[in-house]
């Protein structure tokens, strides 16, 4: 690499730095929750606030799973058990117990993923994103958040957990 292209690399990376950090400071500041979408504003606000007071003072960890849910099929992206309650710092144990408790109200669905049957993804039925749509005053999208569910198949890989007519994820035997 000659010096002039080294020179002018550094002299981009600068910059790119500078914006970062005002765009950083700009995202830091109160009012920025108006320019979000609500669920990533409450999102926000959450973090924002547990970095001020003890997280130990604030929970509510099934809230925090409908959010994330909510957040990540809105950008159409799967979301698997293990990688929710990472962010807002939710331990794995009770992440299991509160989707167990809002699969049996109906509000998330679970679906083994068919190329990896140990990842099981999680999603908001169409009944929870009503209600949350609902709860944020905001219009339910148009189109699904997620893919249509796969085609039904002798591969119970390809089954919606919870689905009445599809049959049950099974545990593996340690």
């Amino acid at each position: 690499m000659s010096r002039g292209s080294h020179d002018q690399l550094q002299a981009l990376i600068q910059q790119t730095m500078l914006a970062l950090n005002a765009l950083s400071q700009r995202m830091d500041s109160p009012g920025t929750e108006t320019l979000l979408h609500p669920v990533d504003a409450a999102l926000r606000l959450r973090r924002r606030r547990e970095k001020k007071f003890s997280v130990s003072y604030f929970g509510d960890p099934a809230w925090d799973i409908l959010l994330e849910l909510e957040r990540a099929q809105r950008m159409g992206q799967r979301i698997a058990i293990t990688d929710i309650g990472v962010e807002p710092g939710i331990p794995l144990t009770t992440v299991l117990r509160y989707l167990t408790r809002l699969e049996k109200d109906g509000f998330i669905s679970r679906r083994v993923d068919p190329n990896d049957r140990r990842r099981v993804f999680v999603s908001l039925t169409a009944d929870g994103y009503r209600q949350l749509c609902e709860t944020f005053g905001i219009e339910q999208a148009q189109t699904p958040l997620r893919s249509a569910p796969p085609q039904r198949s002798a591969d119970p890989s390809s089954a919606w957990i919870g689905d009445a007519a599809a049959p049950r994820m099974k545990t593996a035997a340690r």
